[in-house]
Order: structure tokens, then sequence, then C-alpha cells
């Protein structure tokens, strides 16, 4: 199955389910999952969803959160489903197939709807890979993994992109930093990056671009590095963007925040 843009949103509070897309960012290509009011359940104060084009994606949330991930799937016509492989720091709540509401064409799939309730703060997975059940798992079928970020009520994650390239960003105590930069490995540049001061990067990742069939040949994607601080918030985030290589020279591309506590 190639992915298709777009994410269907659902909803799933107390067996009803609601359809809704997702915002993204102001970085070129990067989607980021949406989040509303929930009133149900009471001890949650809100949603988190995700879908196909967060794959590989790191998603801030808070413990109060109620998160879905959600992924088309057509097995009645393909035989094809997805079957979860690591489910690291959360516990699968709900575990819906949901069927289109018309088969219009003949044959088209639903959805496959996980609701998820974080178990401890930190970072924690969810991954899954699209197969027939009755065949064994190869390498090259589809696959799916978000990261969460999971932080108590009220801790914020700065965003941090391109625009702030030489700024001071101000963090408040406890909190964290998700950096997002343009990247295209199919030009062999990447970007190299490093911290000092309390900060230190607890995860990164690529998040390829999620395009509408046929893919774009040499699409770029974005690069995230989550970033947090031993004790108060100080330090910096550097980068340089340049091909592995190659030695880096004075004119590469480059990118430094530093940060201050508030």
């Amino acid at each position: 199955m190639k992915p298709v843009y777009g994410i269907l949103m659902a909803v799933a509070l107390v067996g009803i389910l609601c359809v809704a897309g997702c915002t993204t960012t102001d970085t070129a290509g990067t989607p980021t999952p949406t989040q509303t009011h929930a009133p149900t359940p009471p001890e949650m104060v809100s949603l988190v969803s995700v879908g196909e084009e967060n794959n590989r994606d790191i998603v801030p949330v808070s413990m109060e959160t109620v998160t879905q991930v959600i992924l088309p799937e057509n097995p009645p016509t393909t035989g094809y489903s997805w079957n979860v492989t690591t489910v690291d720091g959360l516990t699968v709540t709900d575990d819906t197939f949901v069927p289109p509401e018309k088969q219009i064409p003949p044959g088209a799939g639903g959805v496959h709807v996980w609701t998820l309730a974080p178990n401890a703060t930190g970072i924690a997975t969810f991954s899954a890979v699209y197969v027939r059940p009755w065949e064994e798992i190869q390498p090259d079928d589809e696959r799916y993994t978000v990261t969460f970020y999971v932080t108590p009520k009220g801790t914020p994650v700065v965003d941090v992109t391109s625009a702030d390239n030489g700024t001071t960003v101000s963090v408040p105590n406890g909190g964290a930093v998700l950096v997002a930069l343009n990247e295209n490995p199919t030009t062999g540049y990447l970007w190299n990056a490093s911290v000092a001061g309390s900060a230190k990067i607890a995860t990164d990742s690529f998040v390829p671009p999620h395009l509408e069939k046929p893919p774009l040949v040499g699409a770029g994607g974005v690069h995230k590095w989550l970033v947090t601080f031993t004790g108060a918030p100080s330090g910096s985030f550097d980068a340089a963007y340049a091909r592995p290589w190659e030695e880096t020279t004075v004119d590469a591309e480059s990118f430094t925040v530093s940060f201050t506590g508030v």
C-alpha cells in the first residue's frame, strides 16, 4: 500500500468517531498533529491524532492527553492489515477498524484507529507494519513509527525552526525544545548537530515527505531533534548542513540557537 496524502482524523470517544484534518507547521513539508479539547474521559483534557503523514515524526503530548494513531487500511480487498510491532511507554485502550461509510469505489478501504494512553513521562514509541497475516514480515514491507515525548501537565515544548536561526530561545524550567529543519538526503547533504551547556539531544528523526502519488523524486523532508535539559535551560544547539564525506567549509549553511531559562 502506497501512502495517500492527507489524514482522516477519527475521534474515538465512547464509541463515537469524527473525521478531521491535520495542520502543518511553518516548516515546508512538516506535518504536525492537531490538538483539540476532548470532553471525555474526564481525567483527559485533550486529544492528539496522528496519521500516515506523521511517519517517523516526534510528537509532544502530555500525560493527560488522549492519543490516537489513524492509518488507512483495506483488509477486505487486499488482505493487508496493520500489525502493531512496538508499543513502548503506552497502553492501547482501544483498537478499532472503521470501514468506509460507502463503498465508492467498490473495495475502498477504511481506517485503523488505535487509542493510546501514556504510562509515564519521557519517550514513548508506537510502531506497526502493513502485512498479510499469513505471510512473513519482509524488509521492504510498509512500516510506520511515531515517537511521542510525554510531558507532565503544563510542561511546555518550544518549537524552533529555521526562522529562529541566530536567536536566543527562552525555555521555561522543566521544558524542552523541538528543533525542525528542512533536509534533503537525496542531495547528499545532511544536518550535523551538536549541543552545549545543559542541553542534550534526547532523540532525533528524519521525517520523510508525505506526497500524493506518484511520489516526487528528490523531494526533501524535515529533520527533527528533541532537546531536553539536565538542569536549568542553558547552552546552545548548533548544526552544519554538509555532505558527510566532504570537509565542512566556512561558507557552509549553518544553524545555531542559544537557550536561556525563564
